[in-house]
């Protein structure tokens, strides 16, 4: 069967074989197409001004708070000590 398909569409069977089949005309246009892109960043790297950024200054943080001043209401710890706490037992 599969010598009777058309071979208008065939994808090679490996790498090398890919590039078995390419004929010259097509990397030589292939090169001259990847040089001229090459060509073309450079050419804008070297001649386009490129603007200066500025980045954004990350806001200051505020210092802490000072500590607040101990007052006579216990803390949420200090309400239900564990000694307070009846066994199971």
């Amino acid at each position: 069967m599969a010598q009777d398909d058309h071979k208008l569409i065939s994808t090679p069977v490996s790498v090398s074989d890919g590039f078995k089949r390419a004929d010259s005309r097509t990397w030589f246009v292939l090169m001259v197409a990847a040089a001229a892109a090459v060509g073309i960043v450079v050419a804008i790297n070297f001649f386009v001004d490129k603007p200066k950024v500025r980045w954004p200054t990350s806001p200051t943080q505020a210092p802490p708070p000072a500590a607040a001043p101990a007052s006579d209401e216990p803390r949420t710890y200090d309400v239900a000590p564990p000694s307070a706490v009846p066994s199971k037992d």
